[in-house]
């Protein structure tokens, strides 16, 4: 699975993306790679074609929930992505 965070021009090396869990009020990924190593196996960053994009993989039924994807330059906040993932 793959969500579309932002388009720039920015290097990917020069930003910061997290995902934070609202409900729990947690960030559990971030770009670059301070996260937990069970979350650094299932979530990546990657920029093509000028898109950053968080890419998912091996989705549990307890990954559903209310997300943000929040990308930095420096300190200020270029984009934020809600979304809603909902597994069956």
């Amino acid at each position: 699975m793959s969500i579309s965070c932002l388009t720039t021009t920015h290097p990917l090396q020069s930003l910061t993306v997290k995902l934070r869990r609202i409900n729990q009020d947690k960030d559990i990924f971030m770009y670059p790679d301070i996260s937990p190593a069970s979350e650094r196996q299932r979530w990546s960053v990657r920029k093509d074609a000028g898109n950053i994009t968080l890419h998912l993989k091996d989705i549990r039924l307890s990954d559903g929930d209310l997300y943000d994807c929040q990308v930095y330059k420096d300190q200020d906040c270029l984009n934020v992505i809600r979304f809603d993932l909902k597994v069956k």
